[in-house]
């Protein structure tokens, strides 16, 4: 993990020149900690480094770079358009803060300005899944061939380009790289957008653009002067929320997330069981991954929300690797206790089944439960069950969840949820039921 956050920084800090300023590198060595089973696990778990001890907002707002909210009256007045429904706003940004740190970690590691951190609020209002017109996908919305060339891997079964922690080491590298060759944060926000060989050519025809006015006067086209313009009105809301009407979620302490690492594949709804976290939760922030399998050709990693990583160090421990593997998801069709389904495995290690499972190996599991079993298990109690559809089927709605928080949390499109619920509008009561797929 060092290894691939030192990668980021593309050059060594320079003296500030015209649009830059300073922004210093956060090296922060990263957490490591070895998993240890009876099987002597090889596996090591590195973690995201831990954030500074600060505010992310305010993390952000002393990492801005580009001109002010009065540089250009054009930014205001786009910032109170972005930002029309401020209460919307706040809880997108609520929903979306642990992605918004992960990837204020991966900016500060490269060294260059938090402007970049909203960078994803235009491409994909920060969704991982996110897949825009021509193919683009992910937080940065990537073309196919950008994201190869920037060694994202885009495999069967696995896109880099909708894997946040990929995209954003690449993404942030890519914008260093960028102000090495450009040296004006502005060129290099116009580079992303609109490619870099076009700016770099208008950067050898015109030089470097002076301080003013804040949206240089280059023949960039109109769309690309939006997206400058839309970035500047996303920093001056950061800058001063309260003149728009905004009040920022609470960020202290950060909702931190982990990256865990891995020797051989395990099934993400088997990691979120044994991390006892929601399924639907671990798909938003791991949206690289199809059909609910980890191919072996992929990165093999997995982010976890920080607070339930000792709780999943705890239960894989007490397997080997290869041993999470094998196992799938059963449902059981009568009732019966895990000692009497595996009384003739004798390979089969119950306790860690039982831990893994969350129940006891002795207690009578009632029909319909969900049980991952190694994948050999084939007894007239149980019923295989497709991976993907291990995700619950129904969401009872508690306080403060709308239609646009739910879809976002469950990997749906709120017409869905319209249509598979019969609902007319945008009007959730508390204790609604709702359906999360076709009933039926």
């Amino acid at each position: 993990m060092t290894a691939l956050l030192s990668a980021c920084v593309a050059a060594p800090p320079r003296a500030p020149a015209s649009m830059r300023v300073p922004v210093v590198a956060q090296a922060q060595p990263a957490e490591v900690t070895g998993l240890a089973s009876a099987a002597s696990v090889a596996s090591v778990v590195p973690a995201i480094p831990a954030a500074p001890p600060r505010d992310l907002w305010r993390r952000i707002r002393d990492g801005l770079a580009l001109p002010g909210c009065d540089a250009d009256p054009r930014i205001v007045p786009t910032a109170r358009s972005l930002v029309a429904d401020p209460q919307n706003f706040e809880q997108m940004l609520a929903a979306v803060r642990p992605l918004m740190a992960l990837v204020q970690d991966t900016v500060e590691a490269a060294g260059i300005p938090s402007d970049f951190t909203l960078l994803p609020l235009i491409e994909s209002s920060y969704r991982p899944d996110a897949v825009g017109p021509g193919g683009y996908a992910g937080l940065w919305q990537f073309d196919r061939g950008t994201a190869l060339a920037a060694g994202m891997p885009i495999l069967a079964g696995y896109d880099g380009r909708r894997d946040p922690w990929i995209a954003s080491l690449r993404a942030t590298r890519m914008l260093a790289r960028y102000d090495h060759d450009l040296h004006d944060w502005r060129l290099v926000v116009w580079a992303f957008n609109r490619g870099e060989w076009g700016i770099r050519r208008l950067y050898d025809q015109r030089g470097q653009p002076p301080l003013t006015p804040a949206l240089p006067d280059w023949p960039v086209g109109a769309t690309a002067r939006g997206y400058l313009l839309d970035l500047m009105a996303y920093a001056c809301v950061f800058r001063d929320p309260a003149r728009f009407d905004v009040t920022l979620p609470p960020a202290v302490p950060p909702a931190a997330l982990w990256l865990a690492r891995f020797d051989a594949p395990i099934a993400p709804a088997l990691a979120a069981r044994l991390a006892d976290v929601p399924l639907s939760q671990l798909r938003a922030v791991n949206a690289g991954y199809f059909d609910g399998r980890m191919p072996v050709d992929a990165p093999l990693h997995l982010l976890l929300p920080r607070a339930a990583h000792q709780r999943f160090l705890r239960r894989y421990a007490m397997l080997t690797p290869s041993q999470w593997r094998t196992l799938r998801p059963f449902r059981l069709r009568t009732t019966v206790t895990l000692d009497k389904l595996l009384a003739t495995d004798s390979d089969a290690d119950r306790t860690a089944l039982a831990r893994g499972n969350d129940v006891r190996s002795d207690i009578p599991l009632r029909p319909g439960q969900i049980l991952w079993l190694p994948a050999g298990t084939r007894r007239h109690q149980l019923q295989s069950v497709a991976v993907d559809h291990v995700a619950p089927a129904w969401h009872v709605v508690q306080a403060g969840e709308n239609l646009w928080s739910l879809a976002r949390r469950y990997g749906v499109s709120v017409q869905d949820l319209r249509t598979w619920n019969h609902l007319h509008g945008s009007m959730l009561r508390i204790g609604q039921r709702l359906y999360l797929r076709t009933p039926g």
